[in-house]
């Protein structure tokens, strides 16, 4: 009733004598009032968990005088609210006041990050595509046509990888001439460098478009789906009881000790906070750190883990045939197998070894080297569902490329791993200069394998 109705719900700020969040949040508001419409987009809601976050900020546009309210696109982030998704929109979408000033339009914002975090790439793509078949049946059940925009990030381990793979992973439907899509700032050279790399993005985002519009991807059987549930299932319980359910944490004492996230948060990069909350573990960083230390050092673990237990497992009881049979016939599969298969030949589980050796004590060593015999596994797995006797056989200009500056990158994870381990043994001691030359040559071995690695976090 508050969306039409014309009475003051909000006082003076002077009057109300809210607290400063209160106040910053209203104060956006009022600016807001103030700008054309023309300049405003879409109001995205990160972590997003209900309808009512939805109706709040049209309400608070409403009420704070924008003439012509933006969009609001709920963000829904990790594993369990795109689960919860399909419902949050069903009940919003039965607001009648609400739906009647949305012009038969909504967006839905998917984020690819904090989901790939909660339980692993292989259970982060399924939960995403459910998620959107059910959005999709929601919004044709209330004449409303929802849009899509895709939070992807510049890694695989966050949603990023080759656009037609990335396509793939879009089910029937859910692309039907649009595609909005979030471009990373470390990727902006890559796709917009000069007016050719832009155009030539352009053809390629149009090209997919046109294709998945016109050609939509084959439907999975009911077997397939199922298969892919049970694989999703027992990926995320693999992750989860590796990274969240360690016996007394050590698996969390690994991550600090064998990857240089201490350091990478005290650097000057990205936009934010390497972590949500002050306090907390893995449970509070954020996804772009957690992706990039991994990268670091290597072990690319976000992409594979619990996924390649999965596959084994499934391989192991018989199940080969049917997955290489998935894998032939179902474009989204293909593309999930593919884009993992391409992550983990930049693994290199001797670099990881070597920074176990150098940082790591005998008990934190034992967990890297379960953690790498589970990469030969993953490793073993994906080739056989592919039909490949070596990762990227079918690519191998891409393996090429990543070849010739392998051997850059390795003398680059040799000095990082030094000037760690002379950071964390001198801190305290260390004169002035010398921690500054210690700390200029850590950030520029981070930039290094960042730009080898052709990714970040």
């Amino acid at each position: 009733a508050e969306l039409v109705s014309k009475r003051p719900l909000i006082p003076s700020l002077d009057a109300l004598g809210a607290n400063e969040r209160v106040r910053e949040v209203l104060s956006t508001f009022y600016v807001l009032a103030t700008l054309p419409p023309e300049c405003m987009g879409a109001y995205c809601i990160s972590m997003a968990h209900s309808a009512s976050d939805v109706l709040a900020v049209r309400l608070l546009q409403v009420k704070c005088g924008v003439a012509q309210p933006m969009r609001v696109a709920p963000l829904f982030e990790t594993r369990e609210d795109l689960q919860a998704a399909p419902s949050v929109m069903e009940r919003l979408l039965k607001v009648a006041v609400y739906k009647g000033v949305i012009g038969g339009k909504h967006e839905v914002m998917l984020g690819y990050s904090d989901s790939s975090k909660d339980a692993g790439k292989f259970a982060s793509l399924w939960e995403l595509h459910v998620a959107m078949e059910s959005l999709l049946r929601i919004g044709k059940a209330a004449g409303v046509s929802l849009n899509f925009f895709h939070g992807r990030g510049g890694s695989i381990g966050r949603g990023g990888g080759p656009l037609h793979l990335a396509l793939l992973s879009q089910p029937a439907g859910s692309i039907t001439g649009t595609y909005r899509v979030t471009v990373q700032g470390e990727q902006i050279a890559a796709f917009l460098a000069s007016t050719a790399v832009a155009v030539n993005t352009f053809q390629r985002y149009s090209i997919s478009v046109l294709e998945h519009t016109i050609a939509p991807p084959t439907l999975p059987s009911e077997e397939q789906r199922k298969l892919m549930q049970d694989l999703a299932d027992a990926s995320a319980t693999a992750f989860q009881a590796t990274v969240y359910k360690s016996e007394g944490g050590i698996f969390s004492q690994y991550f600090h000790a064998a990857t240089p996230t201490s350091a990478l948060a005290e650097m000057n990069l990205g936009s934010r906070p390497a972590k949500r909350k002050a306090a907390g573990g893995i449970e509070t960083l954020r996804a772009i750190p957690w992706v990039f230390a991994w990268t670091q050092t290597r072990l690319h673990l976000p992409v594979w883990l619990g996924g390649g237990a999965a596959l084994k497992a499934r391989i192991d009881a018989g199940g080969l045939a049917e997955l290489r049979d998935m894998y032939t016939r179902w474009p989204f599969f293909q593309g999930l197998i593919d884009l993992i298969e391409l992550e983990l030949s930049k693994a290199d589980p001797a670099v990881s070894s070597y920074y176990d050796a150098k940082l790591c004590t005998p008990q934190l060593r034992a967990v890297g080297d379960s953690l790498r015999s589970s990469l030969a596994d993953a490793i073993g797995a994906i080739t056989a569902v592919a039909g490949h006797a070596v990762l990227l056989e079918n690519h191998p200009n891409t393996k090429q490329s990543f070849e010739l500056r392998r051997p850059y990158l390795l003398t680059l994870h040799a000095i990082q791993g030094e000037v760690l381990s002379r950071l964390r043994a001198d801190t305290a001691e260390a004169e002035a200069e010398a921690l500054r030359t210690l700390t200029d040559a850590m950030t520029v071995t981070v930039q290094g394998i960042a730009a080898g690695m052709q990714n970040t976090g």
